[in-house]
């Protein structure tokens, strides 16, 4: 069973980068890389699959790395550091 907590903060992650609540939308947008790989560790992480899950907010990192906004940039890969250490 996935982590509740984990699940909730890649949701609100998924929603701080641009996106929207449906999963199954597609994103477009400067931060549209970011969000498949939030949607695709958070898919990982329902189906227990934790080493694509981790891989995932590996590849989400770097992609923060191309958000316009420094402040923002900074707040998401913190959060997604703080997941990958849990």
């Amino acid at each position: 069973m996935p982590d509740p907590a984990s699940l909730q903060s890649i949701d609100q992650l998924i929603l701080d980068a641009g996106g929207t609540g449906d999963v199954g939308k597609q994103s477009k947008g400067p931060n549209s890389l970011l969000l498949e790989h939030l949607r695709s560790a958070r898919t990982s992480l329902l189906g227990s699959m934790l080493a694509e899950y981790r891989s995932s907010l590996q590849e989400a990192q770097e992609a923060a790395g191309y958000i316009a906004d420094k402040s923002t940039k900074i707040d998401i890969r913190k959060r997604l550091q703080h997941l990958l250490a849990s």
